[in-house]
């Protein structure tokens, strides 16, 4: 059986403990986060640069918007993360980690879920393709859309001329053929 003496004091080991973390100097953090700033910077300028490459990328929800609201996200990210390794608390670094964790995980179904939003919603309710109404008078273009599940508005800036039913539609938008969501409005100038 062994016996500890005890009188005998303990003694510091030179060797990391546990519980202790290696941390960033402020200047060393400082330097990490510039370093991760100027990369997502050159990110953003590529990112731009590649959806303007792509011809009609704007059209197809490929917003450059939501594009630089994700690149945000996960900058501050990112850069959060790097601070965090300026924390001497190992407890406090974990939960900051943790909250990045849920962070990183909000970020991405963001981004997911914007961009799948309205290929949900055209699922759930269906789409139609818009008639042609161009060159159709009120009544006759009424006629068209009455067949469909799309609602006809006249736009109050350009409406048929008052006392003249043979004023015929010369824009609509959507335009002709495009595939929308039904119940959508198209709207008609004369």
């Amino acid at each position: 059986m062994w016996h500890a003496d005890a009188t005998a004091t303990p003694t510091p080991s030179t060797s990391s403990a546990a519980g202790s973390v290696g941390t960033l100097s402020w200047d060393q953090t400082l330097i990490a986060v510039v370093v991760i700033a100027a990369a997502m910077l050159v990110v953003g300028v590529i990112l731009i640069w590649a959806r303007s490459a792509v011809p009609g990328a704007a059209g197809v929800g490929g917003s450059v918007v939501r594009s630089w609201i994700s690149l945000a996200l996960v900058l501050g990210l990112v850069m959060f993360g790097a601070f965090s390794f300026a924390v001497d608390d190992a407890t406090l670094r974990s939960t900051l980690i943790g909250g990045l964790t849920a962070s990183v995980g909000a970020a991405v179904t963001f981004y997911f879920q914007s961009k799948n939003n309205q290929d949900v919603m055209d699922a759930a309710s269906g789409t139609e393709a818009v008639p042609d109404l161009y060159g159709k008078t009120q009544s006759e273009a009424q006629a068209v859309m009455a067949t469909t599940s799309l609602k006809l508005e006249v736009d109050s800036a350009h409406p048929a001329p008052a006392g003249n039913a043979n004023a015929t539609v010369n824009s609509q938008v959507p335009l002709k053929n495009t595939s929308v969501r039904k119940g959508s409005t198209v709207v008609v100038s004369f």
